[in-house]
């Protein structure tokens, strides 16, 4: 309520005046203030110029250590970066799921089977910076494109590390991109392990063979160890060299 005009009474001025300090027990009471102790200096001070001096005041630096941040793909290559949403299909239910939505990247790491490289996704949600998709790429991955702006693909979950059904809703460009950079490392992939299969086949098949001959070896040192123990064996040899020389003979 407002008085009359020529009072010139601002509420909250002046409050050095109107504080009251009683003791209580011998000074039992004690009150913690600023403005009783600095009564002298803000007497006769307008709220205005006590706020400016407030902020005239210079505010205290606080110096804050950095911090290595360790994400895990330090030794790795980025791809393709895409920001999406990420849903992940429930079969009990058979709806989506949505995950999160945040940034996913493509990276790449170097692997000396077949000169290839390992890739994997790893998607983080948006403000938590919570991993909510971690995979890599093998070569029984299925992808498919589900329209110009969804991809949906084959990957491991982070709860229960089982094979699920996920989906990616990107812009049609993105989604292009993503797509065309997973299926070639897929076909790449694919190719490669068909190569280490024909060459474990070659290799079972060559063993194999190694075996027999190994086999048709010891009967035929079996048969020259008989041979040469046995005297009858000196004879039949013997006779044997010379009915060949009466049949060669003119």
């Amino acid at each position: 309520v407002l008085g009359s005009g020529n009072s010139g009474f601002v509420f909250g001025e002046n409050m050095v005046e109107r504080v009251v300090v009683r003791s209580v027990n011998s000074g039992t009471l004690f009150v913690k203030t600023s403005i009783v102790n600095n009564a002298s200096l803000l007497r006769n001070v307008t709220l205005t110029e006590a706020a400016a001096a407030h902020i005239s005041k210079p505010g205290e630096k606080i110096l804050l250590d950095k911090v290595e941040v360790i994400t895990g793909e330090e030794e790795e290559h980025n791809v393709l970066q895409i920001n999406c949403k990420l849903f992940l299909f429930n079969k009990l239910s058979s709806v989506w799921i949505e995950k999160g939505r945040g940034y996913l990247r493509l990276n790449d790491t170097s692997s000396n089977e077949c000169g290839m490289l390992q890739s994997r996704l790893i998607m983080r949600n948006q403000g938590s910076l919570r991993l909510i998709l971690n995979t890599r790429l093998w070569g029984q991955m299925v992808i498919k494109r589900a329209n110009s702006k969804s991809l949906c693909f084959t990957a491991t979950d982070q709860e229960d590390h089982s094979i699920q059904v996920f989906l990616i809703q990107a812009r049609s460009k993105d989604a292009g991109y993503l797509y065309a950079a997973i299926h070639h490392r897929l076909v790449a992939l694919r190719s490669c392990s068909e190569q280490e299969s024909d060459a474990n086949q070659i290799d079972t098949e060559s063993e194999t063979a190694f075996q027999l001959l190994n086999c048709d070896s010891d009967e035929d040192d079996e048969k020259i160890t008989q041979v040469s123990n046995s005297g009858s064996g000196k004879q039949n040899f013997s006779q044997e060299c010379s009915n060949s020389s009466k049949v060669f003979s003119f």
